[in-house]
């Protein structure tokens, strides 16, 4: 029997086995490809660890954000943010992350100096809790003979549940076959369109609609033109705005610290609306032998809806979200409730 300890691919060629020299460089590349893949603690809390801009227009707006979520029990503090090449800048959202809180990483490429393929790095250093530097790679190829006016598709703020639609018009400056075929967006919330400009105007007007079912925040994504007879196939499209509510809950969440049983205790929350709103009904997993509530009739633009903790059984620590359901609106406001219970003593 072999140690596996002493035995190298050379020494079983010297014994004639070529098989197990494959099996034993398979088990080695395995190792190193495996030792490879693990990430680092500071790696493990970005969603991803590179940044591809694809192709985008000379002057056009070339943005992107990579998400920072700490998973430790200990303040996570980023030091500094860099990047390796002038045509880059990038700038954290902020610098401070309790356990579980996250933050961006804004990008940026400078289209407006820079022309063709551009490769950088960011480097994010952290020396809270440890000390450690993440590098992400990115790159994009800016394309001077692509024209986007404007630089990019912004919606600016819209109303939760209105929509809206937004143009720009994209043509090439070199090329009279370049044609744009199609366009596409994975954003189910967007739906877009491309129409050549009458009247032999040369380019295309590219319509993207924001459709009321978007939920309510910043988003930021992307449209993607498939084009032929210029040097790329695919020229990328920044898509960003702001869905402002409709609703508004104050607070979204509420303590009772830390009760006893047979302690009671009430939470108040406002919904707020920008027009006179209807509560359907207040639904949450909440134990219903623990919690009170009840959902109004009225139709006006404020409500006020207690909570009412009664304290009656020892719970130990609790999150209890609640979901209000509001007529004519698909989807619910959300406020939660957290404390204590202590066991009896």
């Amino acid at each position: 029997m072999f140690k596996l300890s002493t035995i190298t691919p050379a020494t079983l060629l010297q014994k004639g086995r070529p098989a197990a020299v494959a099996v034993c460089c398979l088990m080695l590349c395995s190792a190193v490809s495996a030792q490879a893949a693990e990430l680092t603690w500071a790696e493990k809390m970005f969603d991803r660890l590179n940044q591809d801009f694809g192709t985008v227009p000379k002057g056009s707006v070339a943005k992107a954000r990579i998400k920072i979520t700490s998973h430790w029990r200990d303040d996570t503090h980023i030091a500094d943010v860099r990047t390796t090449c002038g045509c880059s800048a990038a700038e954290p959202e902020k610098t401070t992350l309790k356990s579980n809180e996250s933050t961006y990483i804004e990008i940026t490429m400078n289209t407006h100096k820079f022309s063709h393929r551009k490769n950088s790095n960011v480097i994010v250093t952290f020396d809270k809790p440890q000390r450690a530097e993440v590098r992400i790679p990115i790159t994009a190829f800016i394309q001077p003979d692509i024209i986007l006016a404007p630089g990019s598709v912004k919606f600016g703020t819209v109303d939760y549940g209105t929509g809206w639609r937004q143009k720009v018009q994209v043509s090439h400056a070199r090329s009279p076959n370049w044609k744009v075929r199609s366009a596409h967006t994975d954003n189910e919330h967007l739906d877009v369109t491309v129409t050549p400009n009458a009247n032999g105007k040369p380019g295309y007007e590219v319509s993207v609609l924001l459709k009321p079912t978007a939920p309510v925040g910043d988003f930021r994504d992307q449209v993607v033109l498939d084009t032929v007879g210029g040097e790329s196939s695919q020229v990328t499209v920044l898509v960003e705005g702001k869905i402002a509510p409709d609703v508004i809950v104050s607070p979204q969440t509420a303590s009772v610290g830390k009760l006893h049983p047979g302690d009671k205790k009430t939470v108040q929350f406002v919904v707020r609306g920008k027009k006179a709103i209807m509560i359907e009904k207040i639904t949450s997993g909440a134990d219903e032998s623990a919690f009170a509530w009840q959902s109004p009739t009225d139709e006006k633009s404020v409500h006020v809806i207690p909570i009412h903790l009664k304290g009656d059984s020892p719970m130990g620590k609790f999150v209890e979200e609640f979901d209000v359901r509001i007529a004519g609106r698909s989807e619910p406001v959300r406020f939660k409730v957290y404390g204590e219970i202590a066991t009896a003593e």
